[in-house]
């Protein structure tokens, strides 16, 4: 079940950041436990979790941007990172 919806709006939380490790050439999500390497879709995710853009916003521009129908993988992403308190949603 899904615990946002299309009107919340993500942003990364205070101590989390994302980083580019050099080493991997990938970029990375930085949390006080320890961090996850992006693939380049999450990247895209969350570099648009910036208190600017809705969740309807960021699966749109998703879907747009590589014509697939994203909707399920960015709901799925958000709300595992919403439950690791990784991003708060407003």
């Amino acid at each position: 079940m899904n615990k946002i919806s299309y009107t919340d709006i993500p942003v990364l939380s205070q101590k989390t950041r994302i980083k580019w490790d050099h080493i991997r050439q990938k970029h990375m999500l930085l949390f006080p436990e320890g961090l996850l390497v992006l693939n380049p879709t999450a990247q895209e995710i969350l570099i648009l979790c910036d208190g600017k853009h809705q969740v309807l916003d960021i699966v749109k521009l998703l879907s747009n941007k590589y014509q697939l129908h994203v909707e399920g993988d960015v709901l799925d992403m958000l709300n595992k990172l919403v439950e690791k308190r990784l991003i708060s949603l407003t």
